[in-house]
């Protein structure tokens, strides 16, 4: 049977078939770049601010006591982002709570891990973490490994934490 468009049933249902087929195929790949860019965002988040993890702290520790007057709803985690960290000084306090909660859960885990697992956190804690920060080449001397691996470790830890701070979303499915 021949519509006025002078297509038949069949070749408008192939037509049809092949235009959702493509518009999904499209929708899948934004998404997933949409995914893959907010996991490079949570790494570079993740990276700033384990490298300006002591200043945050010492920030956070000088508002901490004026805190306490503030209503919790004001400074509900689900706004919160690194973009504001600088502007909002009381949400750096909080933001800096959980960072230094997942910092210790990531010791422990550390310490009950693999050799590896414990040097990863030797390597973000002489890094970034303590006030006299050590550089690759003392980092090297004090574990005893080679450069490549100190970079090895920094990312693979930066790419832990992330986890730990960001959850599901800064895992990379495959």
């Amino acid at each position: 049977m021949v519509k006025a468009t002078g297509l038949t049933k069949h070749q408008i249902e192939i037509i049809t078939k092949t235009a959702s087929e493509v518009a999904t195929k499209h929708v899948d790949q934004k998404e997933k770049r949409k995914k893959i860019e907010q996991r490079e965002r949570n790494l570079q988040n993740t990276n700033l601010l384990l490298k300006n993890y002591t200043k945050l702290r010492d920030m956070a520790e000088e508002y901490q006591s004026e805190l306490s007057g503030y209503d919790e709803s004001v400074l509900d985690l689900e706004t919160l982002t690194l973009e504001t960290l600088e502007k909002y000084h009381f949400k750096t306090v909080k933001i800096m709570r959980h960072v230094d909660a997942m910092l210790r859960a990531y010791e422990l885990g550390a310490a009950k891990g693999l050799p590896e697992e414990k040097r990863r956190f030797e390597v973000l804690k002489y890094r970034y973490l303590v006030d006299n920060k050590l550089t690759v080449k003392q980092l090297c001397e004090r574990l005893n490994i080679e450069k490549p691996t100190v970079y090895k470790d920094t990312r693979l830890a930066i790419k832990d934490m992330s986890v730990m701070l960001f959850g599901v979303a800064a895992i990379d499915f495959v």
